[in-house]
Order: C-alpha cells, then structure tokens, then sequence
C-alpha cells in the first residue's frame, strides 16, 4: 500500500517541478547547447564574427563591453526619469539597467538589435524594455518604437543604455527577493559559439 503512495507523490511532485520550471522560463523548456563556449568579463570587448546572436541575428562587424550593472525598483526608476505609471503601457517590479560600449568595424546597416542581447540567469532569462530604454538614451528622445537597436558608424564606437524587465512573476519568491545576488550573463553570441558575459549587480 506504501508503494503506491509513495509513487503517486512522486509524480505529484515532478509534475509540479515542471509546471513552475515551465512557468520561471517565460512559457518554454529550457534548451541546453552543447557546443563551444567562452566567458567573458565587463570590460572585455566581445565580437560577433560570424556568429549568431539570439533569434538568429547576424550582427557582423559589431562589438560590445559591458561597461556597467545596476538594478532598480520601478517606483525609484520612475521617480529617477521624472516619470509616470501610465506613461508605460507595462511596468515590472524591478528593472536591471545595463551600459554597454557598442563598436562598428563593419558595414552592417542594421545596427545592433537589443532583442539580440537577453540577460541569463541559472534558471530565467528576461528581454529588454524598449519604453525605458527609450528614456534612457537621450539620441531616442523618447521615441519608444525607435528604442530597439543601435547603429554605429563604421569605425567608431558608442554607449548605450539597455533597460530589462524584471517581472516577480518569473522568478521563485525568494530568488526575487535576493536578485542582485544572483549569477547573471548578457548573452552575445549563441551559434556556433555561445559568448556571454558574466556580471553582477553586488
């Protein structure tokens, strides 16, 4: 009779594990490449090559450094850009702002994609918000449409502000509560080679 019992809460369990590790990862399983990596640090210059970055995005003859990290709550955000909860269409609870220095050695006419660039966590992974990063960067001037990539002209380099969502919904509720503790990549590049940068907000 113990058998059985046992079994059942056993599924109980692995079935509930999935569900909110479904749920943490924004509605998908995770998927694990096992091909080449490298890590780098902030202040490291990180090229693209001939690699492909998130959403498969070709970005050849960009660079980036990440330059700084620092997280936010959106109620000192807000009050910090001199804004209000409805200039948003959607505001999370935190928010983790990112500056990068963004090179061009190439010719690409599409500049640098922000959606290319989501921030990893060991079980999360989260976008960037184009209204805040919108007000942010004084070049958009509050254009939010115009917030989603940033082009160089060849030869020179620029920096950039990125803003990302930090939803409480997303993470576990004592993770939440500790965030700038956690272990954090800026994904670069994801095929052939996976670089990302590791950073902390602490």
């Amino acid at each position: 009779m113990k058998r059985p019992i046992i079994a059942a809460t056993l599924i109980v369990c692995l079935v509930a594990w999935c569900v909110r590790y479904y749920k943490v990862n924004g509605g998908t399983f995770a998927v694990h490449y096992e091909g080449p990596s490298a890590v780098y640090g902030m202040h490291e210059m990180v090229s693209f090559g001939d690699n492909i970055s998130n959403n498969a995005l070709e970005q050849p003859g960009y660079s980036v450094s990440l330059e700084s990290a620092r997280m936010i709550d959106a109620e000192d955000y807000l009050k910090e850009l001199g804004k209000k909860p409805e200039d948003f269409h959607f505001l999370s609870e935190k928010y983790l702002e990112l500056t990068l220095t963004v090179a061009n050695e190439g010719d690409y006419p599409k500049g640098l994609t922000f959606y290319a660039l989501p921030v990893l966590g060991s079980n999360w992974f989260t976008y960037y918000d184009n209204e805040v990063t919108a007000c942010i960067n004084p070049f958009f001037e509050g254009d939010y449409d115009q917030a989603h990539a940033c082009a160089v002209r060849t030869n020179t380099s620029t920096t950039v502000k990125i803003a990302y969502n930090l939803y409480e919904r997303h993470f576990l509720p004592n993770q939440f509560k500790n965030l700038e503790h956690e272990k954090m990549w800026l994904s670069v590049t994801t095929l052939p080679v996976d670089q990302r940068i590791a950073f902390s907000c602490t």
